[in-house]
């Protein structure tokens, strides 16, 4: 099949070689920009400019249509300027839009693959020139923000860029200046042609520019000035760039001048050669050298950088070009000679670092190194590199890296080896961080480049290890992720540098040292950096022990994780007898005394799953060096010996491995020797306490002999961490104990009884110390059912009542109820179970724990499910609903297995009598069936997201559930509809979950749990939340209404009266609770603003003036002004009403124009102003024109005094009665009221609020 060449190919069938989506959109926006001559909306241009922004990350996709696209965007330019005949004719606005699609293909893919397909015609020249004197004479007269808006500095980029290309024309620049061709004289004076005047005096004001505008005038004067026949413009810019350097100026304007003219200083010392510049090295580098001890450098890291490197290349100049025999090369170049040299042969040149190919095709630039002659110049650089590796700035350093490289490369042997000795001084202890950074990216380069040779390895590899394990701690974090991500580049670079033969016995150290970085660092950059560097050993090298299964294991995402890489990569790599022991020596010595708490954690885990590969070391040298660590000075050390110890010995006795009874005794010495040396005191005694916590519990879980003492030191320990108010301390004081009763304690005891059960229950009951209230609840969950049996009902009564509110805020602690609900919990949980195995058998006076969890504790736990209680910290309470709502569901469970078990239970040998049978199948009612539905529902729809994710997510597993009889649950198949089994569905998104719950209104037994709940979130603050919420119940109420109706009338006013019903229901049975009422008249509100109450669709007569009742009740000497605003709108929705309704309304909105709050009496005025425009003849009959001109021209918000006539006048306008006049207090003045007010400084914030009546 013949394929089609290159030039053959079309723009379509480039596109469909790659992965851009938009290919068409393109073909299409060019093919209509070249036909209107750039004549196209600015619409389209930034529509092109979003396609093409899309590809920065993968900018390679586009550069096969660069050309297609470039070249007729060009090309119409080009025309445009033609046309015109003078470019003072040109249409800027067409230039623009074509140069902003070129600039942002310079964005993406870069300037310099992009300059390729710019036009290169020497008759573009001037005319170039021209358009840019034209652009940038307009910018100077404009303003900022129309530059911004208008694409100027986008024009100018792409002009320079283009002239940048024009000025490589083959020809001398004086030849295309047709100003000399007009006015011969004009050049007499000069030896500059106007033409590059023109263009430098413009570069000359971009260098100052911040923008990218000074790197483009950058590129073209640096080729411009480069140029053969450049030499007196370059003269007369070093001159000039010296002046500019050196002379004070704005510092505004030094700011951005200074570096664009370093910068621009640099490119020329990078593009031109050596015979030019050669001249110009001393004054350059005598002004580098001044500014780079300014304090001008020492504020800009851009500036540093950009001095290092034009210095780096002043020194290029004075070094000759030359290839360095003496460097290092692997093998040669050629192939063939490859293949025609035996394999000792080319070991042999590789050794020595001679390149034969090299060598012979660079014989020419080859200089004997006793003819070299470094200046001093070179030297002085030399240091001044050296000086820039110990920067505190990356780029700085990479950039004196790169360029020590490359002097190195033309220096002798001998002085690149004190280069390379230089460099080494720069690992020493006393240096900083960025020192050691810096060595280690100079050493990489150096290695890349054959410049270390094979006779310092020896020396470097120690330091490069030192390196891998670079970490110095600086008060609350350390430092040092540089170096060591820097570290294992050079290991990097010396896997591609070096064969295998010279690195065999180095590698040897140096895998270990990567493999415990890649494993165990603590920033993922590293850990990925050193396993890229072990593959590229692998790769390259190939004798690594078990390479490839490692690097398999070891990869980029596997290491992603720290975790991951702690738990699963090293225990992996452990198995392997080359690395284990410096994996398990990292974490013994560094990782488990690591300054970060979770990753002594972490270590502590890691150090454990070792263990099964080598169990007496284990056991032996590994405890003998923690357990010492254990009382260290150092916290994080014996936090960490502390957390290694319980884990080993836990490990240990997973692996079915018996310690010896001395080191049985050492491990139940630790936790006295640290209660002797007072280590739970001051800095870090609460971690220590979790520690310790952790060690008793692996203790225990081993059944290491204890004395009595020992163990009543540990008991008291345990019980001294349940006191501690910190929550993680208690958490593991309860791990703690449940080990330690499991171990020591049972057999059950009367004396252990004492010492656990009875104590725990008294603390709870009758201490004040909140902390210790809170443990002892936990503590009681932890019981086993021996301990347990003596007292359980008074346990179950005890959490019962620590559960409740005490309505004494001082009293009331929610930690102490979450604790109590989750050891409520957990007890009924394990006398439960005990009934279930036919351990427990109620006596004649006590009742079964099934019994009292269906009587007594699903009560209670109902009961939490109303606390609401508020601190400082906010809704505490949700913390007690959300572990109620726990153990309604792990209690459900336990009332529903007799009955799921039922069959086993009579199959047994010990069989249920009828009257049993009977009793236990109705364990679970249908009432507290439709409490546990109802009380989950009403906190699935409530206002915390938290909340409402678990109360949706409880529901759903509990109405999925097999075992949970339907006749328990009214209404079940159709709620499992509802809730549907898709277990990922987020019940915190109210989008998603509020148009599923909201479905559970139509249920009668329902209704009332889920509009509860439902007005609290509609009601809330949160408006997004209100949002989602109303429009929920609104829309299922409007499709749905027949469906929801409670008896045999489908009219429109029986299918809402039934929710102002319930809407009532809420007002009467939460009657002076603002937390609920005022959301709920704020959602009575919204269901009148909504039109789902409305004049057209009423409610009936009497449901209407029960919901007015209730509305008015609520009013009454109600002093919260919130509540006094929603109520005020409500009445005026109820006077649009007929009968009854509507009178009642207008005179409570009467009323309240005689209200204490200026504000209340303002809404309520001009609610009434309102009516009276809708229905003023209805209300008022001809009488409301005089009524509107009352309330508009009266003042609410003034004084009660100015505002008793107007309130009697509109009394008799509605003929309404007025109330008896109660006397009023006398009226103060303002400066009365400023007195009093003065007189008592200390007055409340709720009585400025009353006073100024908002």
């Amino acid at each position: 099949m013949d394929h089609p060449s290159e030039d053959d190919d079309s723009l379509d069938l480039r596109l469909a070689r790659s992965f851009v989506q938009e290919a068409k959109i393109l073909h299409d926006f060019v093919s209509r920009v070249k036909e209107a001559k750039g004549e196209v909306a600015v619409v389209e241009f930034r529509k092109i400019q979003a396609i093409i922004e899309k590809y920065q990350e993968q900018s390679q996709l586009l550069e096969p249509h660069l050309e297609a696209i470039i070249s007729p965007l060009m090309e119409t330019l080009q025309k445009r300027v033609a046309e015109a005949g003078k470019v003072e004719a040109v249409d800027l606005s067409v230039v623009k839009k074509l140069c902003s699609i070129i600039h942002t293909l310079m964005s993406v893919c870069g300037y310099k693959t992009v300059v390729k397909f710019f036009p290169h015609q020497a008759c573009d020249l001037e005319v170039t020139v021209s358009l840019l004197e034209r652009c940038h004479q307009e910018v100077t007269v404009s303003s900022v923000l129309k530059e911004e808006s208008t694409g100027d500095w986008e024009t100018k980029c792409t002009l320079l860029l283009w002239l940048s290309m024009l000025v490589l024309i083959p020809f001398d620049m004086a030849s295309v200046d047709t100003a000399l061709v007009d006015c011969p004289d004009i050049h007499a004076g000069s030896t500059v042609p106007p033409l590059v005047q023109r263009i430098v005096k413009v570069c000359k004001e971009y260098l100052q520019s911040p923008g990218p505008v000074r790197e483009m005038s950058g590129v073209l004067l640096s080729r411009l000035l480069t140029r053969p026949d450049m030499r007196h413009a370059l003269r007369d810019f070093i001159d000039w760039s010296q002046e500019a350097l050196t002379t004070t100026v704005d510092e505004s304007i030094k700011i951005f001048l200074v570096p664009g003219v370093v910068g621009l200083l640099a490119a020329i010392f990078k593009v031109g050669g050596r015979d030019m510049l050669l001249d110009t090295t001393l004054p350059v580098w005598q002004v580098a050298s001044q500014l780079a001890t300014s304090s001008a450098a020492s504020r800009s890291p851009l500036l540093r950088k950009l001095l290092t490197k034009l210095i780096q290349r002043v020194s290029l100049m004075h070094l000759p070009p030359r290839v360095a025999t003496w460097r290092y090369t692997q093998r040669s170049t050629s192939l063939a000679l490859n293949l025609a040299t035996p394999a000792s042969k080319t070991e042999s040149t590789a050794g020595n670092g001679i390149d034969s190919e090299e060598v012979s095709s660079r014989d020419e630039l080859e200089i004997p190194e006793e003819e070299l002659d470094v200046p001093e110049i070179v030297e002085e650089i030399i240091e001044q590199l050296l000086t820039s590796l110990r920067d505190k700035d990356t780029v700085v350093r990479w950039s004196a890296a790169k360029g020590l490289g490359l002097v190195t490369g033309r220096l002798t042997l001998t002085l690149a080896d004190e280069v390379v000795g230089s460099v080494l001084q720069l690992f020493q202890p006393t240096e900083g961080d960025g020192a050691w950074h810096g060595g280690c990216l100079a050493l990489a380069e150096l290695a890349r480049r054959g410049l270390l040779l094979p006779t310092r390895l020896s020396t470097v590899v120690p330091v490069i290890i030192k390196a891998l394990h670079y970490d110095v701690r600086k008060g609350p974090h350390s430092v040092g992720s540089h170096v060591r991500d820097a570290a294992a580049y050079v290991c990097w670079a010396f896997a591609r540098a070096y064969s295998s033969t010279l690195m065999k016995d180095h590698f040897k150290t140096l895998a270990p040292a990567l493999l415990t970085i890649a494993c165990y660092d603590r920033e993922v950059n590293c850990r990925r950096a050193a396993a890229a560097a072990f593959q590229e050993g692998v790769g390259r090298q190939g004798d690594f022990e078990h390479g490839i299964d490692i690097v398999n294991a070891a990869d980029y995402f596997s290491l992603g994780t720290r975790s991951h890489a702690y738990c699963s990569v090293a225990v992996y790599i452990a198995q392997f007898e080359e690395y284990r022991p410096s994996l398990i020596d990292e974490l013994m010595n560094v990782k488990i005394s690591h300054w970060e708490k979770s990753l002594r954690e972490l270590s502590a885990e890691s150090l454990s799953l070792l263990a099964k590969y080598d169990v007496s070391y284990f056991a032996g040298h590994v405890l003998d060096t923690l357990v010492p660590r254990t009382l260290s000075a150092d916290l994080c050390q014996r936090h960490g010996a502390t957390l290694a110890v319980a884990e080993v010995i836990k490990a240990l006795h997973e692996l079915s491995f018996k310690l010896s009874a001395d080191k049985e005794s050492m491990v139940a010495g630790i936790v006295p020797a640290i209660e002797r040396a007072r280590l739970y005191r001051g800095k870090g005694g609460e971690i220590m306490r979790v520690a310790v916590s952790r060690l008793i519990e692996c203790t225990s879980s081993l059944r290491v002999s204890l004395a009595p003492k020992v163990e009543k030191v540990l008991h008291d320990s345990v019980d001294e961490n349940l006191r501690h108010p910190n929550a993680e301390i208690q958490a593991c004081a309860v791990a703690a104990l449940k080990a330690f009763v499991a171990g020591y304690l049972l057999p059950a005891s009367t004396a252990a009884v004492a010492k656990t059960t009875t104590k725990y229950l008294q603390i709870l009951r009758s201490d004040s110390n909140p902390a210790a209230q809170r443990g002892a609840a936990l503590a009681l969950g932890a019981l086993p059912y021996d301990l347990l049996r003596p007292s359980w009902k008074e346990v179950m009564d005890a959490l019962c009542a620590a559960m409740r509110l005490k309505g004494n805020p001082t009293d009331d602690d929610a930690e102490t109820r979450v604790n109590a609900v989750r050891g409520l919990t957990s007890v009924s949980e394990t006398m439960c179970q005990a009934e279930f195995e036919h351990m427990f058998t109620p006596g004649e006076t006590s009742s079964s724990p099934l019994i009292v969890v269906r009587d007594a504790v699903m009560k209670a736990f109902f009961d939490a499910l109303d606390d609401y209680a508020v601190d400082n910290r906010g809704d505490v309470g949700s913390w007690v609903r959300e572990a109620a709502m726990e153990g309604i569901e792990r209690c459900t469970y336990l009332l529903c297995r007799i009955q799921t078990l039922r069959g086993k239970v009579v199959d047994t040998e010990k069989p249920m009598n009828g009257s049993e049978g009977s009793k236990y199948g109705c364990l679970l009612t249908e009432a507290i069936g439709l409490q546990v539905i109802g009380g989950l529902a009403k906190q699935a729809v409530e206002k915390i997201d938290r909340v409402r994710d678990a109360a949706g997510s409880t529901l759903q597993r509990i109405l999925l559930n097999c075992h949970v009889p339907d006749s328990c649950i009214p209404h079940k198949q159709e709620l499992k509809e509802i809730v549907s089994d898709d277990t990922t569905l987020n019940w915190a998104a109210p989008a998603d979950s509020f148009p599923r719950l909201v479905k559970l209104v139509k249920f009668l037994e329902y209704r009332a749990y889920l509009l509860s709940g439902l007005v609290i979130a509609i009601g809330g603050l949160a408006d997004s939340l209100a949002k989602v919420s109303a429009s929920a119940l609104i829309d299922y109420v409007s499709t749905a209404s027949s469906q929801i109706t409670d008896g045999g009338d489908q009219n429109v006013t029986s299918a809402l009266d039934w929710l102002a019903v319930e809407l009532g229901h809420v007002l009467s049975g939460y009657a002076g609770i603002d937390r609920v009422v005022i959301p709920t008249l704020k959602t009575i509100d919204i269901l009148f603003v909504r039109g789902v109450f409305s004049a057209w669709q009423p409610l009936s007569e009497e449901t209407a003036g029960n919901l007015l009742s209730l509305v008015r009740n609520e009013l009454r000497g109600c002093k919260d002004v919130a509540k006094l605003l929603v109520g005020t709108s409500i009445l005026s929705h109820f006077a649009s009403f007929e009968g009854a309704v509507r009178g009642k309304s207008i005179e409570q909105l009467l009323n309240l124009l005689f209200y204490r709050y200026p504000k209340v009496r303002k809404f309520c005025a001009e609610q009434l102003y309102l009516l009276l425009l809708q229905m003023g003849e209805q209300l008022v009959g001809d009488s409301a024109d005089e009524a509107l001109g009352v309330i508009g021209e009266t003042c609410w918000d003034g004084p009660l005094d100015d505002v008793l006539a107007d309130r009697d006048q509109l009394y008799s306008l509605f003929h309404i009665d007025p109330p008896p006049r109660q006397s009023l207090p006398p009226s103060k003045s303002k400066s009365s009221r400023l007195v009093a007010r003065n007189e008592d400084e200390n007055e409340s914030y709720s009585s400025l609020v009353d006073a100024a009546g908002y």
